[in-house]
């Protein structure tokens, strides 16, 4: 049965940058172009682009995104989700575009799909204040450090890779491109020291880019267990609060960006750096 649009789309009436309007992917983003605190210098643009899922990109939007210079894609779905829960209602699908490469990065991890940890994230995800958001974020961070950490690792490579005078950009996605992909997106920002408050207007972006897709989504995730269509609003949604808590959360238990980066993703300092230096550049 279907529960949601066979052709989603990132609309022209969205402002571009950040916003690339797309046929077939909600919610396409530059990560890129905010300042970093005290200083003229900015994240880098037209390196890291955020979506949701993907699937049902016309061919129009692939070559646009390959003109983009994307040559990889980070999933950070699970599979059961990929088998079970295909929000745009077209079976099991992945990614398959000429020239892009497709990585599997999950965040969670099969068993997490088990009808208790599946009650106790939409539980969170619905709640009124921003905690339940919170702590649904501390387990994405928690449970997806290894799928994180390759795609950190991509980035240094990248970083290197240019030194050689290549030039790549790449993607990373979820389902609605709010939750993993939001907390990868922040996690990104923070370390460069982008404001907590420009971050959180960043994730904000989301409830924008899934434009007409919200309702949609509203209508899965009621089928697949939320309470009621508040709390279902409440879990699609992005609210800066969420964001906000969930940087000081960042801070308060994992040390900050670069402390989870290394203590928890496994890369060194060094490492850190050398992305750090990569992603910030001059304005």
């Amino acid at each position: 049965m279907s529960t949601g649009p066979l052709n989603p789309e990132t609309s022209t009436s969205l402002p571009s940058p950040p916003f690339v309007h797309l046929k077939g992917i909600p919610n396409f983003r530059d990560l890129g172009g905010y300042k970093v605190a005290d200083s003229d210098a900015l994240f880098r643009r037209g390196y890291i682009y955020r979506c949701g899922e993907p699937t049902s990109a016309t061919p129009e939007a692939i070559e646009i995104i390959r003109g983009l210079g994307v040559n990889h894609i980070f999933d950070l779905r699970s599979l059961p989700e990929i088998q079970k829960m295909q929000v745009a209602g077209t079976g099991p699908k992945t990614v398959d575009w000429p020239g892009v490469t497709r990585v599997f990065t999950p965040v969670f991890r099969e068993e997490s799909y088990d009808p208790v940890s599946l009650a106790k994230r939409h539980a969170d995800y619905q709640s009124e204040g921003s905690e339940g958001m919170v702590n649904a974020y501390r387990a994405i961070l928690t449970e997806g450090a290894n799928s994180y950490g390759i795609i950190l690792r991509h980035i240094l490579e990248d970083s290197r890779r240019e030194k050689n005078g290549d030039k790549n950009a790449l993607i990373f996605h979820c389902t609605a491109g709010k939750d993993r992909t939001g907390v990868l997106g922040a996690l990104l920002l923070g370390l460069c020291g982008v404001p907590d408050q420009v971050v959180a207007e960043e994730y904000n972006l989301t409830e924008a880019g899934l434009g007409e897709w919200t309702e949609l989504l509203v209508k899965a995730v009621l089928k697949q267990g939320a309470t009621s269509e508040k709390g279902a609003r409440r879990m699609v949604g992005a609210r800066k609060e969420s964001m906000i808590n969930t940087l000081a959360m960042v801070r308060e238990e994992f040390g900050g960006p670069e402390n989870y980066i290394v203590t928890r993703c496994g890369l060194t300092k060094e490492e850190v750096a050398e992305i750090r230096n990569f992603l910030i550049v001059s304005e």
